[in-house]
């Protein structure tokens, strides 16, 4: 389970607010690599900004912390939940190019020997023709 601190600046937080990261942020440990994913944190700030424009009132701000650097994604909207929804997107197509990164796929070199035209020894044995099919002809 990611390690998920969430913060507020000038807002109170209610649980209901708190399970809906929880659910949104906090479940996008499902996309990290299974190597990063017991030392990823994250942290969400929260702020209502009285000063800002209307329609950027609530802030919500998230980054992730993996090996390899940081995930930032900032985002302002009218409402809350929908400032959560816009980060919680950003934030997956973050994590999933971090992911095509710092993975490699298990069956790459095999992909790699087939174009540069590379046999096996098994496939080598199986396309030299034997002993008896040479004394025939």
């Amino acid at each position: 389970m990611l390690k998920c601190d969430i913060t507020a600046r000038n807002y109170d937080i209610d649980e209901k607010i708190k399970d809906y990261v929880h659910i949104k942020i906090c479940s996008l440990e499902r996309y990290l690599p299974r190597h990063a994913r017991e030392t990823a944190k994250v942290m969400v700030i929260l702020e209502d900004d009285p000063n800002g424009r209307e329609d950027n009132r609530y802030v919500c701000e998230a980054i992730v912390t993996v090996q390899g650097g940081k995930m930032v994604s900032r985002e302002g909207t009218v409402n809350i939940y929908a400032a959560i929804d816009i980060v919680e997107a950003k934030l997956k197509s973050q994590i999933l190019k971090y992911k095509e990164l710092h993975t490699t796929e298990p069956r790459r070199g095999k992909m790699i020997s087939r174009l540069l035209g590379r046999k096996s020894a098994i496939e080598q044995q199986a396309s030299e023709p034997s002993s008896a099919d040479a004394s025939v002809g």
